[in-house]
């Protein structure tokens, strides 16, 4: 059943043409992409050939984004608008490599302590206002805020100061060293934004490739190329309609009967349809983990021994075959991917199903037989929420607790999930990042639906701190693999796997490059370079 993701990774590779240059002073890599097409159109049109290709991209797009407050997590929906109309310092190219965005150039001292970044010249908002290295003390002074409930707040604590000697130098001063900064800098999260829109829950604004030139509620967004983006002559669409169509049947059937060229969050029953269409790329990878969520604050789930429990009596076998139809992964421990180098194999299979001793972890937790309700909050509107729901339901009934599903739509989960209004929730730690220390979002910040809601915060936090400024080897593996020994203890949450992700497009669409794993949902970063051809 992997076999079709591999296929379409070796494939996407395959197409993938960009001029790599080198990024001044660090060893990271930028992409150029479609510039060869561009000419080649203007000159066809000129010389009365074939006209150049309406340079209007239509999607179907999978959910409404919630809001777009600075750096916190409002699922798949919102960090990918954010991805066409914001940018940071740093941002993604192919491959998940880190590349220049605001940022041309950047140097970091011997110690690992300071990072010196050089803004290009004549950056602007899309409203025409300058950006200027105060823009980006203000951002991340703002996510450094632990109230404020960025994704990657940690990270922007460990900053101890600011400096900005000039419109376009931007001096970080770390409190200790951190290996994986200018990952967390590329996340679209951590995107630099205009003062009024720091903490706005509307429109976003940014300094993207796209802006929003209408919004209507609940139907739709319309994005033009904005003019002052910093490398507006490399875009090539001119316009992204983007339609809202929660129902995965009516996105598919829209880009196959050509009402748009584009689609997000393809569901695994669905890859083969789209696989044998005419005219249509199927582009999947591996996507994000999935969880089942606790809230730990009262009750039967407050008990470490019930939480191991339920994490026994679990198939996770079965939950990555109706949740991904088997394209997906099933194990379980910390949610590090299996070609990381710091995937635990052992810890990952320690909750193998079994049932006889769930039953006595529940028994030395005060609840023989069971004997308690939980409710279980998920939602109907992507493929495999409910269907996991089902498997979750009937495994834990097997141990004696009875389980009701409450269900709804995206935007709903994420609200409850938000305030802690649930037992159980299908859901998923937080990942932005290819490092182990995306793990810190799983455990450390404010209430968000991405994180259980009243984990023990003080059983990671240390060792959390000690991960993000150890360099890779095998002293930074020892730490994550301790955390991984307390995360098997404590349960917090309990993983299944990695999913499965897609998107599909039509054929005209030249230039989108698919990321995979917990930067998937960055991929249209791509788009900027982008284009349609005839």
């Amino acid at each position: 059943m992997d076999s079709l993701i591999t296929r379409r990774l070796a494939a996407g590779r395959s197409r993938r043409g960009a001029r790599l240059i080198a990024l001044a002073g660090v060893a990271t890599m930028t992409a150029t992409l479609g510039l060869a097409g561009c000419a080649s159109d203007q000159g066809a049109a000129a010389g009365g050939g074939e006209a150049a290709a309406d340079q209007t991209l239509s999607i179907g797009f999978s959910a409404e984004p919630p809001g777009f407050k600075t750096g916190v997590d409002q699922g798949s929906a919102n960090r990918q608008l954010i991805t066409l109309v914001r940018r940071g310092l740093l941002s993604y190219g192919p491959d998940g490599a880190v590349v220049p965005a605001l940022a041309s150039e950047y140097e970091v001292s011997d110690d690992g302590l300071t990072y010196t970044f050089t803004l290009r010249d004549g950056l602007a908002f899309s409203t025409g206002e300058e950006l200027t290295s105060e823009d980006v003390k203000r951002t991340f002074e703002f996510l450094a805020v632990p109230e404020n409930g960025a994704a990657d707040q940690t990270s922007f604590a460990n900053i101890a100061a600011i400096d900005t000697p000039d419109d376009t130098t931007v001096v970080l001063r770390l409190t200790e060293p951190q290996t994986a900064l200018p990952k967390v800098i590329a996340n679209p999260l951590n995107a630099i934004v205009p003062e009024e829109a720091v903490a706005a829950d509307g429109t976003p604004i940014g300094a993207g490739p796209f802006m929003v030139t209408e919004y209507k509620k609940g139907v739709s967004y319309t994005l033009e190329a904005d003019p002052n983006y910093y490398d507006a002559d490399a875009v090539q669409l001119d316009e992204i309609d983007m339609t809202f169509m929660a129902d995965a049947q009516t996105r598919v059937k829209a880009l196959v009967s050509g009402q748009v060229q584009f689609i997000d969050y393809v569901p695994a029953a669905d890859y083969a349809t789209l696989e044998n269409a005419n005219g249509i790329t199927l582009d999947t990878a591996h996507g994000l983990y999935g969880a089942l969520q606790f809230n730990l604050t009262e009750g039967p789930l407050a008990v470490p021994q019930v939480r191991q429990a339920i994490a026994y009596a679990l198939d996770l076998e079965a939950l990555n075959e109706v949740g991904t139809l088997g394209y997906g992964t099933s194990n379980g421990g910390l949610p590090i991917p299996e070609d990381s180098e710091y995937f635990d194999k052992e810890q990952a299979s320690h909750f193998a199903q079994d049932v006889d001793k769930a039953k006595d972890l529940l028994a030395q937790g005060g609840y023989p037989d069971g004997g308690f309700s939980l409710t279980l909050l998920t939602n109907s509107q992507y493929f495999g929420y409910s269907e996991r729901a089902q498997v979750i339901k009937s495994d834990l009934e097997e141990i004696g607790i009875t389980v009701e599903i409450e269900t709804g739509d995206y935007a709903n989960q994420i609200a409850k999930g938000n305030s802690g209004s649930y037992d159980l929730m299908i859901g998923g730690p937080p990942a932005a990042i290819n490092d182990p220390s995306a793990l810190t979002g799983a455990f450390i910040g404010g209430p968000t639906f991405v994180r259980s809601f009243g984990i023990d915060q003080n059983l990671y936090a240390a060792l959390l701190d000690e991960g993000a400024k150890t360099p890779d080897g095998p002293e930074r593996e020892a730490i994550y693999r301790e955390i991984g020994e307390i995360y098997l203890e404590d349960v917090p949450f309990v993983t299944w796997g990695q999913g499965a992700a897609a998107y599909a497009y039509s054929d005209a669409l030249e230039g989108f490059e698919m990321l995979s794993g917990p930067i998937v949902y960055s991929s249209m970063y791509s788009l900027a370079g982008a284009r349609l051809t005839n």
